[in-house]
């Protein structure tokens, strides 16, 4: 496994290498705790940018609104948060900070899903809260000054999976006029414990990033064990790189434009190069960036540098998928 210096540098400054385990409680402690340090380093937020809070489809969700939606209808995108089905949650620093700077940047419209967590729900509710909410983004995109032509879905971690699912779900519904891109950031696609024959060639980061920082194999499996994913490893509403579309779909006028990003010292980086080899066979345009020697949900941590690249690069990735 390699590690960046930038990376190296801040596990010396810390004086250890953080690892997110332990019981559910335990995880989400830790969550919500590096949350709030992360919180109190971020800049102020921009107050031209709206926030509202509203229901999804009795889903919560928290919209985003850039004030150029005063002026013309803006693509929309529907975003999973993180967290491992574990925790997370919409208000998170984080991932408030990048919902923000997503929006803003675009622009577009970002509707945030505040999605049911395991182990109290378990998989696939997660894959239900999000596309009840991406179904009612679709019906009131009109109200929300969104642009139905431009309707994305986009997520981080767990959230990149569910971006994939929810798109592959409702396309499979005979909805592809609905989705005009995804963007999977650091997605989860498959069980590693079910890996399919023709990506096990590709499927090496377990092995390769056993002991990499923030999530590492072992923690996998731990997660795995609380959010129900053990028993649905064969699920592609779940695992969406086992969705047979990635198979059967004849291209570009069956899915969508996709960007992926990955994280080259992650044990769920090829999670994303497998998903990438399978766009390419179907012909689909998708572009993969890769963020080498950095770990999972690297771009969280200010004192990252290369996380303002990343932010960057998505905001690119959003507007590719758009084309």
């Amino acid at each position: 496994m390699y590690l960046s210096e930038e990376w190296l540098a801040y596990e010396r400054k810390l004086g250890f290498r953080p690892v997110i385990t332990g019981t559910a409680e335990e995880i989400r402690t830790g969550y919500n705790g590096l949350a709030k340090t992360i919180g109190e380093q971020l800049p102020p937020s921009d107050p031209s940018l709206t926030l509202v809070s509203a229901e999804g489809h009795q889903v919560p969700v928290r919209i985003y609104t850039p004030r150029e939606a005063s002026d013309r209808k803006l693509p929309v995108g529907v975003y999973a948060h993180g967290g491992g089905f574990v925790a997370g949650s919409v208000t998170a620093s984080f991932e408030d900070y990048n919902c923000r700077y997503i929006a803003q940047n675009t622009p577009c419209i970002i509707v945030s899903v505040d999605f049911r967590l395991a182990p109290e729900h378990l998989v696939p509710a997660q894959v239900d809260d999000v596309y009840a909410a991406f179904l009612w983004t679709r019906d009131n995109i009109g109200s929300l000054n969104g642009d139905p032509a431009k309707l994305f879905v986009i997520g981080a971690s767990v959230g990149g999976g569910l971006a994939l699912s929810v798109a592959l779900k409702h396309i499979e519904r005979g909805g592809r006029g609905n989705v005009a891109g995804i963007v999977a950031l650091a997605p989860i696609t498959m069980h590693p414990e079910h890996v399919m024959d023709e990506f096990r060639p590709d499927y090496t980061a377990y092995e390769e990033n056993a002991e990499g920082p923030l999530i590492n194999r072992a923690a996998m499996y731990v997660f795995n064990g609380l959010n129900g994913c053990d028993a649905r490893r064969d699920d592609p509403d779940v695992f969406p790189a086992l969705h047979p579309l990635l198979r059967t779909a004849t291209g570009p006028d069956n899915l969508p434009r996709t960007f992926i990003s990955t994280c080259g010292a992650d044990p769920l980086r090829d999670d994303g190069t497998v998903i990438k080899r399978a766009l390419d066979r179907l012909g689909v345009p998708c572009r993969l960036r890769n963020y080498e020697g950095l770990p999972h949900f690297f771009w969280i941590y200010p004192e990252i540098a290369t996380g303002d690249t990343f932010r960057a690069d998505t905001v690119e990735g959003v507007r590719f998928v758009l084309q």
